[in-house]
């Protein structure tokens, strides 16, 4: 089954992040977890649930950490 509007929105924020992330100048940054919040609110506010938009944002989040957990590497 073809991915669905929802679907392809959520996969394009994460292709978004991570690419942002790839290039960064500073990845240990606050600025990516606030960056987060708002391209989550932008592209997916009139999508998904408060609820559902901020779940995803928390597993965005810990992707996020789980990558800066190989830092000192």
């Amino acid at each position: 089954m073809k991915a669905n509007k929802i679907q392809q929105c959520l996969c394009d924020v994460i292709l978004r992040e991570q690419a942002f992330w790839c290039v960064s100048n500073d990845i240990t940054s606050p600025t990516h977890l606030v960056d987060i919040e708002e391209e989550c609110y932008a592209q997916l506010g009139n999508l998904l649930l408060d609820e559902d938009r901020e779940e995803f944002q928390d597993k965005l989040k810990d992707l996020y950490w789980f990558i800066r957990k190989f830092d000192k590497v």
